[in-house]
């Protein structure tokens, strides 16, 4: 039946902030882009070959820790200003890539995922909508 008046709806905004463990003697910068590590499910600064979870809100350190002992949290969906090298007006849709936990690329093999470019900022430098292995 269609509404005739407002409605009360529970919801979560899941495009926002997440937060998930860190793997054990871990430290994930402010800024990070970070990686599920598939052998243990927990979070780490990106590797080449991981799941992209997201880009770190503010540093977790869990140097001393077991895995889990720590949270880290993660802006999921937001669009970044960043670094590609080489990157043109053609580029705009193109999938970016990351090799680590700061570097992107347009070069799909052995990389991670991490999102998409929506617009060029400048010599080398991509708007790019990061798309977290949750949100895709």
């Amino acid at each position: 039946m269609a509404l005739s008046a407002d409605a009360d709806i529970k919801f979560y905004s899941s495009n926002e902030l997440i937060d998930l463990p860190v793997e054990a003697n871990t430290v994930i910068y402010k800024g990070a882009l970070v990686g599920i590590n598939a052998t243990t499910g927990y979070v780490r600064p990106l590797v080449a070959g991981d799941a992209f979870a997201g880009l770190a809100y503010r540093k977790a350190d869990n140097s001393g820790g077991s895995a889990g002992a720590k949270n880290v949290r993660l802006f999921q969906g937001i669009d970044i200003v960043a670094t590609i090298s080489g990157v043109s007006q053609t580029d705009v849709g193109a999938v970016v890539y990351a090799s680590d936990d700061a570097t992107l690329t347009l070069t799909a093999a052995g990389n991670s995922r991490i999102g998409r470019i929506v617009a060029i900022e400048g010599t080398d430098l991509a708007r790019v909508r990061l798309q977290p292995v949750a949100s895709t």
